[in-house]
C-alpha cells in the first residue's frame, strides 16, 4: 500500500497535492483533517512529575492523569 501524507496550507479553499512519479493507484481516498500543531512543554522536568504520578500503586483509575500530555483535536 502506498501512502502520501503531507501537511498543507489551505489557499482559497483549495489544496494541491503532487503525487510522486512512482505512485501507481488510479483511485484514492482523501481525508481532510484540520491540523493543530502539538504544543511543546516548556518545562523539560515535567516528565518527572508525570512519572511519579503514574508510578504509584495505591491510586485509583480516576487519579491516574498525566497533566503535561495534551490531547490533540481532530
Amino acid at each position: 500500500m502506498q501512502i502520501v501524507r503531507e501537511l498543507r496550507k489551505v489557499s482559497d479553499k483549495q489544496i494541491i497535492i503532487n503525487l510522486p512519479e512512482s505512485f501507481y493507484a488510479v483511485e484514492v481516498e482523501i481525508l481532510v483533517i484540520p491540523y493543530k500543531g502539538i504544543s511543546r512543554v516548556d518545562d523539560k522536568n515535567h516528565w518527572k512529575n508525570d512519572f511519579l504520578s503514574i508510578s504509584q500503586w495505591d491510586i485509583t483509575e480516576k487519579e491516574i492523569k498525566i497533566p503535561s500530555w495534551k490531547i490533540e483535536y481532530f
